[in-house]
């Protein structure tokens, strides 16, 4: 029995597995990953589209179709990957990021201060106005005695002529 040419047979369709699918995933991932950590120059750069892909059923056609992100859209713009890199953790990043964090904690620290200084201007208004207040309470309470004493000398007097 003779096989027909290559060019004349129908293309073949293979079932492949949801669990062989995501073992594909997964290995294509950590391929992914270590080319990244060994080639940093590469991230960024979209791999060319593979010439087959899965079907939702499981088989295998040649795919013709954008390609697509993990949520479902399409990957288009140069914008996009940068901010996919931007948000990706790498080294400069992480720097730049804890230089961030430290200066935010810093200006959060430089506004207590500045808030407890005000706070303390205020405290020390309010307690020279409390010292005012009972300087002046003295005061008014020696003038009321003053008043109470002359009344009392001026109906002693009355009394008397």
């Amino acid at each position: 029995m003779s096989r027909p040419p290559s060019s004349q047979t129908t293309p073949q369709f293979h079932r492949v597995s949801d669990r062989d699918l995501t073992e594909i995933e997964l290995h294509s991932v950590d391929s992914i990953n270590d080319l990244h950590r060994t080639h940093p120059e590469l991230k960024g750069m979209r791999p060319p589209r593979p010439a087959y892909s899965p079907s939702s059923n499981g088989n295998l056609y040649t795919s013709d179709t954008t390609t697509v992100n993990q949520r479902g859209r399409p990957i288009s713009s140069k914008w996009q990957s940068r901010l996919q890199d931007m948000l990706t953790p790498s080294s400069s990043h992480a720097y730049a990021m804890g230089c961030a964090i430290i200066t935010l904690l810093l200006l959060t620290v430089l506004l207590i201060f500045y808030f407890l200084v005000q706070q303390g201007g205020a405290v020390r208004t309010l307690t020279q106005a409390v010292k005012e207040k009972e300087a002046s309470a003295t005061q008014l309470s020696l003038l009321i005695q003053e008043l109470q004493a002359l009344r009392h000398n001026l109906t002693a007097m009355r009394g008397g002529t």
